[in-house]
């Protein structure tokens, strides 16, 4: 029996999106869920074994053909039918999933066709929208699925994938039940306020709890503010005077040729980037405008903006020409560099087969690396540096979780009512506001949880994801 299209729900309708990258390729997959997913379907679908589409078992594959109209039969591929039946699907929905030949030509018209014969399009997020709506997964779920989908190395990887398995979740379930127990101890208190000694126990055991509560806290924080290196890749910003050799150590780290290479001093004018991945991390290195003084509009940008990425960088390569001569102005701008960045700069002194000497004894820095990047003598060893840094770096900034700015943002407001709870109220035993605080931290954890959200936060959520996701 079909499903009676005008009473289903805006959620219901049957939606349809290509879910793998766009591009040619041999196989793309799109996918269809709704109610009337298998009416739309079958519409548009002709199953090799001359049975209909709604007369299929569910979880079942069948090899097929997407017809342009059900009159003239008109082919425009050659497919496979994954059907699924709800309720055992991601969705929650019945889901069908065409696997055709990864033509954008072809991917297109089958979505037409579709969405002639009763579906529509998917916006960005739809799918797992509807998954979290139909309680299959709560929204730190889908928040992970996104991470999981845009990681950058192989360590945000796991982490979202720990997250979709619940271990977030989990994390936060037991917070928010530690900050019940405590209200609970808060609203007890008042019916001992007259009883001294029960006073005083209930008083300790409130300060121990708020205690703990306060390091499991700060423990969020304290993910959110080291995983970047996790969540983005690193990156590595090429910063020295002009003419130094920067574009050349760039395009020899890459391995290839990406930067213009010139003798004419100033001829990188913006910051260039490129990637490489490396030990299941992506690797950024940033080419930047060379440093000196400058009446060139356009150069003097391009400075400031070297001045920034080297600002926002993880690692930050100060590459020094060993040919040049050495005056005091060069080494002032070289000492502030060093002054400012010191723990996240890898001194590379260039042009060792052109060196004067005169340099090795003026930088005092831990990690100095010599190279010469245009015979590529000493990159791989620069490479090893660059690679046990990253090492260290990760190692010292590691997280248990991966947190979006979303989460971030509603675990800092936590934080600072939770601050104001040990630092104002504990102490003078006001017991009243703080089991007024603590109902609002928990209305908090409930957004946070996923649990009480608006349309707002939804779609503000699902609206990064990609479509067909």
């Amino acid at each position: 029996m079909t499903h009676q299209i005008q009473h289903l729900t805006e959620d219901q309708l049957a939606i349809v999106a290509l879910s793998t990258p766009q591009g040619s390729g041999a196989i793309a997959v799109i996918r269809f869920s709704g109610q009337n997913v298998f009416d739309v379907v079958n519409k548009i679908a002709r199953i090799s074994s001359g049975k209909n589409v709604i007369d299929l078992p569910t979880h079942t594959i069948h090899h097929g053909f997407i017809i342009d109209d059900e009159k003239s039969s008109t082919v425009v591929d050659e497919v496979l039918f994954f059907l699924m039946r709800a309720p055992k699907t991601f969705t929650g929905q019945d889901i069908i999933e065409i696997s055709s030949h990864n033509n954008p030509f072809i991917i297109e018209k089958i979505i037409q066709v579709a969405c002639k014969n009763g579906a529509r399009q998917a916006r960005h997020g739809e799918f797992c929208k509807r998954a979290f709506l139909a309680g299959k997964i709560n929204l730190i779920q889908a928040e992970a699925i996104n991470e999981l989908i845009n990681a950058q190395n192989e360590v945000a990887l796991e982490k979202s994938m720990a997250q979709i398995s619940g271990t977030l979740s989990s994390f936060l379930m037991k917070l928010e039940h530690d900050f019940v127990e405590l209200l609970g101890f808060v609203e007890a208190s008042f019916e001992f306020l007259t009883e001294e000694q029960s006073d005083i126990n209930l008083n300790q055991i409130i300060k121990t709890k708020s205690s703990y509560i306060s390091e499991r806290v700060i423990e969020l924080k304290t993910n959110f503010n080291h995983q970047q290196q996790i969540r983005d890749g690193i990156k590595i910003v090429l910063l020295g005077s002009v003419n130094v050799g920067k574009s050349t150590l760039f395009n020899a780290l890459l391995g290839k040729d990406r930067a213009i290479v010139s003798e004419v001093e100033g001829t990188t004018r913006d910051s260039i980037e490129s990637n490489i991945y490396k030990d299941g991390a992506f690797w950024t290195f940033i080419d930047t405008a060379g440093l000196r003084q400058t009446s060139d509009f356009v150069e003097q940008e391009g400075i400031q903006r070297s001045i920034l990425e080297a600002e926002k960088a993880d690692i930050v390569l100060l590459v020094v020409d060993l040919s040049q001569k050495m005056h005091d102005e060069l080494w002032k701008s070289y000492q502030k560099i060093l002054d400012k960045h010191a723990k996240k700069i890898i001194v590379v002194l260039n042009k060792i087969d052109k060196a004067a000497n005169e340099y090795f004894t003026y930088f005092q820095h831990d990690v100095i690396v010599r190279v010469s990047a245009e015979q590529r003598i000493g990159i791989e060893d620069l490479k090893c540096v660059v690679q046990q840094k990253v090492k260290n770096m990760i190692e010292n900034r590691s997280a248990n979780f991966l947190l979006n700015q979303r989460q971030a943002r509603l675990i800092n407001e936590i934080s600072i009512k939770l601050d104001s709870i040990v630092n104002e109220y504990l102490n003078s035993v006001e017991y009243e506001l703080m089991a007024y605080k603590i109902k609002e931290i928990l209305e908090l954890m409930s957004e946070l949880n996923g649990r009480d959200v608006g349309e707002r936060v939804l779609d503000s959520v699902f609206n990064s994801f990609c479509i067909g996701k």
